[in-house]
């Protein structure tokens, strides 16, 4: 008796949590968004302050949505599932009457930060993509890249999108075709990371493979978004492009090497603090994302380039961070203690540039993600068909990148758990659909089809690629007389 009055008053506090959490979350939406809707009808704003104060309104509800979204992150989903489906849902209350969501879609304002966020989002995928590390991926990586580039892009682009859509035009065509290409790094290293298997040979492969899928990608993006500016799609265009994009960013590459660590010991005379090495990392990615707009390619494939070329050798005059030298402060350690500070040290002052991007990403990347669910058109929503395409293309897009492992090393689990790892396209193909949407290349219901394609790909991997890692693991715990190399291999880091 006593255990069932537990259980009920138990039921009971639950219930009124629940309640009052429901309340505040219902006084919060009439406080952010209700209110300032009605207030928009009605004509008021600040006196003197009318276009500023209601972008700041604009940018607190982005910021706020991106937050709220983040709750889908306690269910091992990503981050920036939630921060799209929480863009989709302003949508959806602009599509039900809620004016200030039609306001805070046409905000020149909003649609700038927006941008400035994918900027951002591909100069710290540059940074995390070493020049160097791609060297040492080898052929292998090289050849699961090229195969799960070009399955997918021209099965969708030449087979697919025509028998579906035969009246799309083939800047459309090919734009469908970009967005399958690069493959999502965030999304599976967390799984990886989740389980402590970054030190496996299918987790090498299969990064590898991806620095290379991105910069195939970005490639594939400049040459069809140059098209779709200029919109000249003969066979001698498509090559000067092509030899184009290769030439930037090849060139930016190298010229970066060379005259990055000359500027960066010259600003390093006047100060040598964080605020100096951050403006100087920043300028760079968008001197370079100006620079690509001007030879007719996107911004953020100069954002990206801008983050190949900077390395933590460029920053070597500069101050450590914090916590490097309060480190370093310590004294009388043993050896054992002494060699692992300096690692940390090392680890820390090497990593700094990276950490302080990926901070401002934090606030600016959010308002890209939200900002591409605020375009999806409901309406195109609510037509079945586009589901019924999305689901064909996520098809071409899986097949695509899950054959591309066939080139790995290993068992054929092992291959299918690369290829598998390579499914996810996440931020790199929202980042391709909305760069295809602001140059009219895909229309309202395309860019929808698009986006609910990543969706697809992006909660579909995931799941399959820690169910493989567990069955891999155990099967090369449980095998017995196996050869160095099992199924699993490990490799040093």
């Amino acid at each position: 008796m006593s255990h069932n009055y537990l259980f009920s008053k138990l039921r009971e506090i639950i219930k009124d949590m629940i309640f009052r959490k429901a309340f505040l979350l219902f006084c919060f939406l009439v406080l952010f968004f209700v209110f300032p809707s009605l207030t928009l009808a009605s004509g008021g704003t600040s006196e003197g302050h009318g276009v500023a104060s209601i972008t700041f309104l604009s940018l607190a509800i982005l910021l706020i949505a991106a937050k709220l979204g983040g709750i889908i992150e306690k269910f091992g989903l990503p981050g920036v599932l939630g921060e799209m489906a929480a863009g989709i849902l302003l949508s959806t209350l602009g599509f039900l009457g809620l004016g200030i969501i039609d306001n805070l879609r046409k905000d020149q304002i909003i649609m700038f930060l927006a941008e400035f966020g994918a900027v951002i989002l591909l100069f710290q995928i540059g940074l995390e993509s070493n020049i160097k590390e791609l060297v040492k991926v080898g052929g292998r990586a090289g050849v699961i890249a090229i195969i799960g580039a070009f399955l997918p892009f021209v099965l969708s682009s030449f087979f697919l999108t025509p028998l579906l859509f035969p009246e799309s035009t083939l800047i459309t065509r090919l734009f469908i075709g970009a967005t399958l290409v690069a493959t999502s790094v965030s999304i599976t290293v967390s799984v990886y990371h989740s389980l402590h298997e970054t030190k496996t040979r299918a987790f090498k492969t299969f990064l590898g493979a991806t620095l290379i899928d991105d910069i195939l990608g970005l490639l594939m993006l400049a040459i069809v978004s140059a098209m779709a500016a200029g919109g000249d799609v003969s066979i001698s265009t498509i090559a000067a492009l092509t030899a184009k994009a290769i030439a930037f960013i090849g060139f930016s590459i190298i010229l970066g090497v060379k005259l990055a660590p000359f500027f960066s010991n010259l600003f390093s005379k006047i100060h040598t603090g964080t605020g100096m090495k951050m403006g100087i990392a920043i300028s760079l990615a968008l001197a370079y994302a100006y620079t690509a707009t001007l030879v007719g390619l996107a911004p953020t494939v100069g954002a990206f380039a801008a983050g190949l070329i900077l390395d933590s050798v460029v920053f070597k005059n500069f101050d450590q961070p914090e916590i490097a030298k309060d480190l370093a402060s310590l004294k009388q350690l043993d050896t054992k203690t002494s060699k692992k500070i300096k690692r940390i040290i090392y680890k820390h002052s090497k990593s700094h540039v990276d950490e302080l991007i990926r901070t401002l990403s934090l606030i600016f990347s959010p308002i890209f993600f939200v900002y591409i669910g605020l375009q999806v058109d409901i309406r195109s929503l609510l037509n079945p068909s586009l589901y019924f395409y999305s689901l064909l293309f996520a098809a071409v897009a899986i097949a695509g990148k899950v054959f591309a492992g066939i080139a790995a090393k290993g068992s054929i689990w092992e291959k299918i758990l690369v290829g598998m790892s390579m499914v996810p396209r996440g931020e790199v193909g929202l980042i391709f659909a909305a760069t295809g949407k602001a140059l009219g290349a895909l229309s309202s219901d395309t860019f929808s089809m698009v986006v609910v394609v990543i969706l697809i790909t992006t909660f579909f991997a995931p799941p399959l690629v820690k169910h493989l890692l567990n069955f891999l693991k155990n099967s090369t715990k449980t095998s017995i007389n196996e050869k160095p190399e099992p199924a699993f291999a490990k490799v040093n880091a």
